[in-house]
């Protein structure tokens, strides 16, 4: 009945109540009861038992596991993802509440996180077709902004009737109700801030590889928004998989609409395939001779001379790149100014 229910939604989405219900208890079977293919352990109830214990609001789904369990539904959640998602949310939400029921008191919603997805589309070829799909993106972070707050849930106070409630937040932008639920009255109504919901947000920009470039054009680049325990991540010169949903970003509204849209990936997962300098496996001998040329009094000559060895020259511009080249650790001197220890390109 589920794999039946599946290939009716696809074609027409989400109908009525009965075939949520199918397509949620078919997403609840594939979590209780898929197998590992190797170990052949109930991989997704481990899952789950492991995203308690560590106390997350996530789990990462293989989506090759979805596929073997059900194409239909695997198809539907990379063409509809906006529809399905909440779907699978909801059906993590009931094994937890079968096996974990004090759990799901503590969180709202739960995520599944996906690797493996088999739509992968570079930067360079992202179409208007690829809207609202989900997608995967291969590519280098360039840039990362700072940790911010967003608004998720808005609390309100209408100031004629006293009632307080509160509104969905959807997209950057947020419209103050013109009716309230309660007196259903217009009016004024005033945000409440400290009673709002809001979740960690950072926005990534990531460029193509240097190796996918063609020659002669410069590398696209796409903006990623990051929310929830995503953030910080992937830092700038991580190589990473991005995994979301391709979305056109609406700008505010106006009396006068735009016709062209910038894009952006609503993202679901990160997988780093490279991160910068910290993966990077250094051998005894290597330690050793790291550490030999630490005590070499003239190490900085060395390095100096190492830099454009075939110029002859130049010795001040070699040891401006040298230094930027070069990190170290933050310290904070004894007035305060604080010097930052990344390096500097």
């Amino acid at each position: 009945m589920a794999g039946s229910a599946a290939m009716a939604s696809e074609e027409r989405g989400v109908g009525g109540a009965e075939e949520y219900e199918d397509i949620v208890e078919a997403l609840t079977d594939f979590l209780k009861y898929f197998k590992d293919p190797e170990k052949g352990n109930y991989k997704y109830r481990d899952a789950i038992r492991e995203m308690i214990i560590e106390g997350r609001e996530y789990i990462v789904v293989d989506f090759n596991d979805l596929l073997r369990f059900d194409e239909n539904i695997a198809s539907m959640v990379l063409n509809r993802p906006d529809e399905f998602l909440p779907l699978f949310s909801e059906a993590i939400r009931k094994v937890v509440e079968l096996e974990y029921p004090q759990y799901v008191e503590k969180h709202e919603r739960f995520v599944p996180r996906f690797t493996n997805v088999p739509n992968v589309v570079k930067i360079r070829e992202l179409r208007s077709s690829h809207v609202g799909k989900l997608i995967a993106v291969e590519g280098i972070i360039v840039r990362a902004s700072p940790p911010r707050q967003r608004l998720v849930r808005a609390t309100f106070v209408h100031d004629a009737c006293g009632a307080e409630f509160q509104v969905e937040v959807k997209g950057e932008y947020i419209e103050k109700p013109t009716v309230c639920p309660y007196c259903g009255k217009g009016g004024s109504f005033r945000l409440v801030e400290e009673k709002s919901v809001y979740v960690d947000f950072q926005r990534l920009v990531i460029q193509e590889r240097p190796e996918e470039v063609p020659s002669g054009q410069l590398p696209r680049s796409i903006e990623a928004d990051v929310m929830g325990s995503l953030v910080d991540v992937a830092r700038p010169g991580d190589r990473a998989t991005i995994i979301g949903v391709l979305r056109i970003r609406t700008p505010q509204t106006s009396r006068r609409a735009r016709t062209i849209f910038d894009m952006f990936i609503d993202v679901n997962n990160i997988v780093v395939s490279q991160r910068m300098l910290e993966e990077i496996e250094i051998s005894e001998e290597d330690e050793r001779k790291i550490r030999e040329l630490a005590r070499d009094p003239l190490i900085r000559r060395r390095i100096i001379a190492s830099i454009a060895p075939a110029i002859y020259g130049l010795w001040d511009v070699k040891e401006a790149i040298a230094l930027l080249l070069f990190g170290g650790v933050p310290k904070v001197l004894p007035d305060g100014t604080r010097i930052r220890g990344d390096i500097h390109v």
